[in-house]
């Protein structure tokens, strides 16, 4: 079951991780666990992998993705990131 967190005070993206990956939605990041996404950007751009690990919320969320093809994983911003 998805539910938001919303979490009061100085708080680290390690906690904000902790509760992405037991599902909860967190203000501003898009993608959950497994979701399969398409990189824009970059030497891997056009290339399909799954989200594996939320890496950070600030400036701008952050995801640890292994592509499908290659199964390299690596950490790219959701800006970077198309869902499919």
């Amino acid at each position: 079951m998805e539910h938001e967190v919303e979490i009061a005070g100085a708080i680290t993206s390690k906690t904000f991780a902790l509760h992405w990956a037991d599902g909860a939605a967190i203000p501003g990041v898009q993608f959950a666990r497994a979701s399969h996404v398409r990189l824009t950007v970059g030497a891997f751009a056009n290339e399909c992998g799954s989200v594996r690990e939320l890496m950070c919320v600030d400036p701008e969320p952050c995801y640890r993705v292994e592509l499908d093809a290659s199964r390299v994983s690596l950490e790219i911003a959701q800006s970077s990131l198309d869902r499919l």
